[in-house]
């Protein structure tokens, strides 16, 4: 059944919705104004050319998805509800109580700025005042407000980081069509997906797809870590740089064990190797890459020479068998494979759990077998991908008698 349609709804005048309109955007133009440079300055220009001003702004900053780009929408919702809320964020740090959000900036902060710049000389009485208190705000056409563009990337640069991984491709933002390069542009940002790039190798007989440690950045250049194999300890005939692959079954196992947001961690994935010297030790022909998170070694990397590739073959929790970590802590516990996956010690989520940093006696037994970043570790949590309730202590002071 088709709805009526409220005939008693009232329509608002058009005029008025345009005037109130142009009057909400003059009272940004002056809480900009007010800002940069105090109170009283920007009452000198004349309604006539606030008008002009008015009839020639910028359009607002905007988010957009690439053309042919296709993201899940619930992703989508989320990036940009994340992202118009950095824009909110003060652009400039000044003295003056500056609270301007970047994205004002970029619309009515750039449409006055330019005004002001390019405005004939003595355009009206007391013009060159204003243009001299609001110069250190003015660029040369060549770098036409630097500033701004800095702090956007800066802002940017943080949103990538925390919005991709090598599951489901990562976002990047443009910022080439907002008003910061191209004055009276569509002021946009242009949100791209760039997708995993994948492989295949055969590895112990069997085929197995691989992913590129690699990160998009601006202006279309993907960045790929890569190693000498001498670097982490391997052995090859002519020793060039090669790229870095890892397993699927190692980015489920990196999930897996830490429990903590898969974008996070991926971005610790590129950035802790991209063009970084690591710390390694080798076991069974195999590096094993020390990987940290937010500076706590929370494990290793099993890494292995296939062919003209380093691969990434699984992730070890610290206190898992194949570490030197996890083989101190049997030493000293008696502790098994078996035990440890019942006690949850084998994974970061379940492990913090526990709280061992409040007792005495078991921190001293998971520092002394070489576990005590796991300790400090606790702060992870914030960035957990589910909670994880606690778990009691007397449990591990049985199975493991330190009473």
């Amino acid at each position: 059944m088709t709805k009526k349609k409220n005939k008693n709804k009232v329509q608002e005048n058009p005029l008025k919705l345009q005037a109130k309109h142009k009057l909400d955007y003059i009272s940004r133009l002056k809480m900009v104004c007010d800002k940069l440079v105090g109170y009283g300055w920007f009452e000198f220009i004349p309604s006539r050319y606030l008008d002009d001003i008015y009839e020639n702004r910028y359009p607002p900053l905007t988010i957009k998805m690439a053309p042919g780009a296709i993201i899940d929408s619930a992703r989508w919702q989320e990036y940009r509800k994340t992202l118009s809320s950095l824009l909110d964020v003060p652009a400039i740090p000044m003295a003056i109580e500056n609270t301007i959000p970047i994205k004002t900036m970029l619309s009515e902060g750039l449409t006055l700025l330019h005004f002001v710049a390019i405005m004939a000389k003595n355009r009206f009485p007391r013009s060159e005042e204003l243009r001299q208190i609001l110069r250190p705000f003015l660029m040369p056409e060549n770098v036409y407000y630097s500033y701004l563009s800095d702090q956007l990337s800066g802002l940017l640069f943080l949103m990538d980081v925390r919005s991709g991984n090598y599951q489901d491709g990562f976002l990047q933002a443009d910022k080439t069509q907002t008003n910061i390069h191209r004055i009276a542009a569509a002021n946009t940002l242009v949100i791209h997906l760039y997708k995993p790039i994948l492989s295949s190798a055969v590895i112990e007989g069997d085929k197995r797809e691989i992913v590129a440690v690699t990160r998009p950045v601006p202006n279309g250049i993907t960045l790929q870590v890569k190693f000498k194999p001498s670097a982490i300890g391997l052995t090859s005939t002519t020793d060039e740089a090669l790229p870095v692959y890892i397993q699927r079954h190692a980015l489920r196992r990196l999930d897996e064990r830490l429990g903590l947001q898969a974008n996070n961690v991926h971005s610790h994935l590129f950035f802790s190797m991209f063009e970084q010297p690591v710390n390694f030790v080798l076991h069974k022909g195999r590096s094993l890459i020390e990987f940290n998170m937010y500076e706590h070694k929370v494990g290793y990397l099993v890494t292995t020479l296939h062919e003209d590739k380093l691969v990434i073959l699984t992730f070890l929790f610290l206190t898992n068998d194949g570490t030197p970590e996890g083989r101190r802590l049997g030493q000293l516990t008696g502790l098994e494979k078996h035990d440890k996956k019942y006690l949850g010690i084998d994974k970061l989520s379940t492990f913090t759990a526990y709280k061992i940093h409040e007792d005495e006696e078991l921190s001293a037994l998971f520092h002394e077998a070489g576990c005590g970043s796991l300790l400090d570790a606790r702060i992870l949590q914030e960035i957990a991908a589910e909670y994880m309730p606690e778990r009691n202590k007397a449990t591990l002071h049985k199975y493991i008698s330190v009473d």
